[in-house]
């Protein structure tokens, strides 16, 4: 009798382990965390898919913006957010949204949460090249002294420098000190060498200065007519003389 207990016995854990190897063993989704979740219901209750898509899903009219949160970082977004047509006047505009800083910093982190997602390793589907983007703020967040004698230094190419990865300038959002790199307009590694061929008659320097000031009154050829316009507002003299200075040091 305690035989065939036994039999019984093993048959049943044998039954059991069985089953249990029987199903699947798939891991739980991984929930999307507070901020980006609350930052969807914005992007939806704005409606933004309807201009623009994520992993090509969405409208066309606009940009995706799978990798716009690497590609640009978070202080240049939340600028263009809270002013998009001061970026690029008279040209094709996003309309000015009101968002609040909290729906602001929400949305961003939904942005920042989409590309770092398996499925933007694979998007688009062909590679582009791009880089020069990310925060605005290229020194270490916790500088401050360094910053600041960044910004105040009695060197023109080093406050030039400065102003070309930080506001009210933020040249490097748009320009990459790369060879062959474009984010939106031209690189512009070696324009020292070639700002000075590019307009007959006019200078490196000159044409550096027209090029901040009146973007329009030359276009390098392959590329749009994009860059912002107030620049001439926006930056004092010294500032764009302090930029001017650091660009003619990229030979």
């Amino acid at each position: 009798m305690s035989g065939t207990r036994l039999f019984f016995a093993v048959c049943l854990l044998i039954s059991a382990v069985a089953f249990l190897l029987a199903i699947p063993s798939t891991a739980p989704e991984k929930a999307m965390p507070p901020a980006p979740d609350v930052g969807m219901g914005v992007w939806q209750e704005y409606k933004c898919e309807g201009c623009h898509t994520l992993y090509g899903q969405g409208g066309n009219y606009a940009p995706d913006l799978t990798h716009i949160y690497a590609t640009r970082g978070g202080d240049y977004l939340r600028e263009f957010l809270l002013n998009p047509a001061a970026f690029h006047p008279d040209q094709r505009q996003m309309p000015m949204l009101g968002l609040t800083k909290s729906e602001s910093d929400n949305l961003l982190a939904f942005l920042q949460w989409v590309g770092e997602q398996p499925a933007a390793n694979t998007w688009p589907p062909r590679p582009i090249n791009v880089s020069g983007g990310g925060s605005l703020n290229v020194l270490p967040a916790n500088a401050s002294t360094t910053i600041s004698s960044a910004a105040n230094s009695a060197d023109p190419v080093v406050r030039g420098q400065y102003l070309f990865s930080n506001a009210p300038a933020i040249c490097s959002t748009c320009h990459s000190l790369s060879a062959d790199v474009v984010i939106v307009g031209p690189s512009l590694a070696g324009i020292a060498n070639r700002a000075g061929s590019r307009v007959a008659g006019t200078s490196a320097e000159e044409y550096l200065r027209n090029s901040i000031v009146h973007p329009s009154d030359f276009i390098v050829p392959g590329f749009q007519d994009v860059m912002q316009k107030n620049f001439g507002d926006v930056l004092t003299s010294d500032q764009i003389n302090d930029l001017i200075a650091f660009l003619m040091t990229q030979k």
